[in-house]
């Protein structure tokens, strides 16, 4: 649907008539910008539009006045309340592959202190008799005036959908509408009341009584398990909001060395214990080098000794042995002569014979310093072969542990240093506890509550079943035709049926509008991973987000501009759900964003809105900035202008609250 003209003549602040041009120039450029100063006109732009469509269905402007009183006081103070006021608007619709353009025109006035309104339709500059008198169930079809606030909204009055718990109350009465639930629930309803006269107009007056005594009952269960679930709904967002406070709490105490602080007497048990420690590898040191830890400084010394006493010993054998081969040398001369040797073999073997004498002397003729004896000899190479290697691995192993106990007596003293002062970390602490006492006892309200929910709806259940086995021996005490027993029966299959077919069908489109939301929000906040995911339960519809390092992202978390930005994404994902071609007009488009959230309405939001989007903007909302990045999405402006002398409004061509230098 496209909306060419909207046309009002004495209608709240316009006097006499005045016309809006709203036909975009093209697909590329969906924006018709309408400016206006704070009580200038704009939000009744936005009231005589629904006016026109859905009459005394619109909703929202009248705030529970009737009818005919809202008429009497939209005509111009001005203007004669019997010529009245009247809006007219131009709109083209394709229906069955052709183009079909419409008019409608809504006319009232004050006849004998009455309103008398005037409706009339035409179509391709016909009047249609036909759809002037069905138009309440046509425009049911095109645009039904339950979902008519996700097209038609006014940008400060959108906080009330930025909160999770009215959010979850928006998506289900938005779904229920989107596909027509509330029919179900109507027949739904009829079907129980049809059940009930079924069951009552055959029952005598006792039973009857107790019938409408059960029924009673049961409604009264109905009403408590309300009031039950309100409780805990508020019970357990004070446990969340105490949950996140607590956190903070623990957070900025870690951060001022609570950690530290907690453990304070383990970490001054620690310095003792290291202290022991380390006098005893001290005192074990100490026992090591007076035993023989001196030797390893003159190690090569001793080696040195070694080797002499070895030298010693080996010239003492030597000379024994010399005195011996002496004799024996003599002896064999003497016994060779006396066999009759010859001179020549005399020489030879006594030459021979003193030439290895010699050699047995020179090894007799090492110095001699030591003298040890062979007991002392044993001793010192039992010390250098094995006392030194293991005075050598002592020392490595208490060497050791010194270090690594040094190391962590330096660890611990640190840790000391840090542990802040008691009177520094007290308050933190007693915050710490004050949240943790606030945080028990706002588990405990839940429990209870949850506790007073469940037994609240057992209760139901329990009067619910009384109804029905009232009901039933009602049914089967008192029905004398089989006809009405099967009617009954068919009844109860096919409210269950229903309820099968709406749970399903809630099932399979929730999906989708989370999908819906989430791409929205993702186009819409500056902070990319805050939320990544969101989940609609389709019982409750209660919507929970997820994502910024969050399991569960509390909806505190998100800041003021981020909940309303939360609500625009929503109502964008119900218009897209819901299918519809309608244009989307937009009063007060930037409410009370700050400039970065307003950048992401104008960048993401605007342009893609719908294939009609017509935005009623203050002076300081869209300003020049915002206007330069609009300006390639805009088919044409208009502003409108209040006349404090006529008390009047009047629509000029252009968007008179930007200079051309500016946005150049």
């Amino acid at each position: 649907m496209i909306l060419d003209e909207l046309t009002l003549h004495d209608f709240g602040v316009y006097r006499g008539e005045q016309v809006f041009r709203l036909t975009p120039q093209g697909p590329d450029k969906p924006i018709i910008l309408i400016g206006a100063r704070n009580g200038g006109g704009k939000t009744t732009f936005l009231e005589g539009l629904q006016l026109a469509f859905f009459g005394r269905l619109s909703q929202g402007f009248r705030g529970g006045v009737a009818y005919e009183e809202y008429l009497r006081r939209t005509i111009n103070r001005a203007a004669s309340p019997k010529d009245g006021a009247a809006i007219e608007v131009k709109f083209r619709r394709v229906l069955d592959g052709r183009e079909q353009a419409f008019r409608i025109r809504r006319t009232w006035s004050v006849q004998n202190a009455g309103v008398r309104e005037s409706f009339e339709v035409f179509v391709d500059n016909v009047h249609d008799r036909v759809l002037t008198g069905q138009w309440a169930e046509y425009v049911e079809e095109m645009l039904p005036p339950r979902i008519a606030p996700l097209f038609f909204f006014d940008g400060e009055k959108i906080e009330q959908f930025a909160d999770l718990g009215r959010s979850g109350e928006i998506v289900g009465t938005a779904v229920s509408a989107l596909l027509g639930l509330d029919i179900v629930e109507r027949l739904q309803t009829d079907l129980d009341v049809f059940e009930r006269r079924k069951a009552a107009s055959n029952a005598s007056i006792s039973e009857q009584q107790a019938l409408k005594a059960a029924a009673a009952a049961a409604d009264a269960a109905d009403a408590r398990l309300g009031i039950e679930l309100t409780a805990l709904s508020g019970a357990k967002r004070d446990r969340d909001r105490r949950i996140l406070l607590l956190d903070r709490a623990r957070t900025s105490l870690k951060n001022q060395g609570g950690d530290l602080f907690q453990a304070r007497q383990e970490i001054l048990a620690q310095e003792v214990e290291l202290a022991g420690a380390l006098g005893a590898v001290n005192r074990s040191l100490r026992g090591w080098a007076g035993e023989l830890a001196p030797l390893l400084l003159v190690e090569d010394l001793l080696g040195e000794v070694a080797q002499q006493a070895e030298r010693e010993s080996q010239a003492d054998t030597a000379k024994a042995v010399l005195d011996h081969l002496t004799k024996r040398d003599r002896q064999v001369i003497q016994k060779l002569k006396s066999s009759g040797a010859n001179g020549v073999m005399l020489h030879e073997i006594g030459a021979y014979l003193d030439d290895d004498r010699k050699k047995v002397a020179a090894e007799a003729t090492t110095p001699r310093y030591l003298d040890m004896p062979r007991p002392a000899r044993a001793q010192l190479e039992t010390v250098i072969d094995q006392g030194l290697p293991a005075a050598r691995d002592v020392y490595q192993a208490l060497i050791t542990d010194l270090d690594g106990l040094t190391a962590r007596k330096d660890d611990v003293e640190r840790r000391a240093a840090a542990i802040p002062a008691p009177e520094t970390i007290a308050p933190l602490v007693a915050a710490v506890e004050a949240e943790t006492d606030a945080l028990q006892q706002a588990e405990a309200q839940f429990e209870l509550a949850q506790r007073t929910a469940e037994a609240a709806d057992r209760a139901l259940v329990a009067a619910r079943a009384a109804y029905k086995d009232t009901m039933e021996r009602q049914v089967n005490s008192t029905l004398q035709a089989e006809d009405a027993q099967r009617m009954l029966e068919h009844s109860a299959r096919v409210r269950e049926t229903l309820a099968r077919f709406k749970a399903e069908v809630i099932g399979h489109h929730v999906h989708r509008i989370e999908a819906l939301v989430l791409e929205a929000l993702t186009r819409l906040l500056r902070k990319e991973d805050l939320v990544t995911a969101v989940t609609i339960d389709p019982v409750t519809f209660a919507i929970g987000l997820s994502g910024g390092g969050w399991d569960a992202l509390p909806f505190e978390q998100l800041s003021a501009g981020e909940r309303q930005l939360f609500a625009i994404a929503l109502l964008w994902a119900l218009a897209q759900a819901s299918g519809q071609t309608a244009p989307t007009v937009i009063d007060t488009p930037l409410g009370r964003l700050d400039s970065g959230h307003r950048q992401r309405l104008v960048d993401g939001y605007f342009p893609h809105a719908g294939h009609q989007v017509i935005l009623l903007s203050t002076d300081e909302e869209i300003d020049a900035r915002h206007y330069a990045r609009l300006e390639p999405f805009i088919s044409h402006s208009m502003t409108v202008e209040f006349d404090p002398a006529l008390r009047s409004s009047r629509v000029s061509e252009g968007y008179d609250f930007v200079r051309v230098e500016e946005v150049a």
